[in-house]
């Protein structure tokens, strides 16, 4: 595992996700980290509605307004590719939305202690 060096913000397809990232952003600021956006995506086209390439737009933008990197991944077992990102970039603070799919209590469960949670309503 890398270094504790980021703040991981888990973000799905809709435009209340606008917060999850201003909480992201504060939480970086103060902790004088740099800030990651994810969204991991179950199927294979993560446009499955006709509103979610315009969300997507405006969720890259705003990332690109807080200055952090914003990424996508393709995956089935949404918990176990948000545990190895974070893994992967040494996040030390994960900030994830309302549990609507069971996803983060999955997630909550495989991400290691030393990982701060922080849950959003």
């Amino acid at each position: 595992m890398s270094e504790k060096n980021c703040v991981l913000v888990c973000v799905t397809v809709q435009k209340d996700c606008e917060r999850l990232i201003r909480r992201g952003q504060a939480l970086a600021l103060e902790e004088k980290l740099p800030l990651r956006v994810l969204h991991v995506s179950q199927g294979k086209n993560v446009l499955g509605s006709p509103d979610s390439a315009g969300i997507l737009n405006e969720l890259f933008s705003l990332a690109h307004e807080v200055n952090a990197e914003m990424n996508i991944l393709y995956e089935q077992d949404v918990p176990a590719a948000i545990v190895r990102y974070a893994a992967r970039y040494g996040a030390s603070i994960l900030v994830l939305g309302p549990d609507r799919s069971g996803n983060v209590g999955r997630v909550k469960s495989l991400i290691p202690p030393d990982i701060r949670i922080v849950s959003m309503p």
